[in-house]
């Protein structure tokens, strides 16, 4: 189970980097506002170093699994409220 909760935690600390390089203007390609793309950099970078830190550290792999997981749960709640709020014209 640590290695699952490893692979899922390497993504997440990827895609939160990509998302922070996007932040701060040093690559261009999101496709949404800066402000979704600031949420998924804090939301994947900080839940996937503790996703790591949770099971390295801990040895508690149950929680560093649904840590590692969080991040899409909530990134798919927040981009559902963005496309329902926003507007298309």
């Amino acid at each position: 189970m640590k290695y699952i909760i490893w692979i899922i935690s390497i993504i997440n600390v990827y895609l939160g980097i990509k998302a922070f390089l996007n932040v701060i203007h040093v690559l261009e390609d999101s496709k949404y506002s800066p402000g979704a793309t600031a949420v998924f950099a804090i939301l994947f970078l900080g839940l996937g170093v503790m996703g790591f830190y949770f099971s390295l550290i801990k040895m508690n792999y149950k929680l560093g699994l649904i840590i590692s997981v969080g991040p899409w749960i909530l990134g798919l709640i927040f981009l559902f409220i963005i496309m329902i709020t926003s507007d298309y014209n």
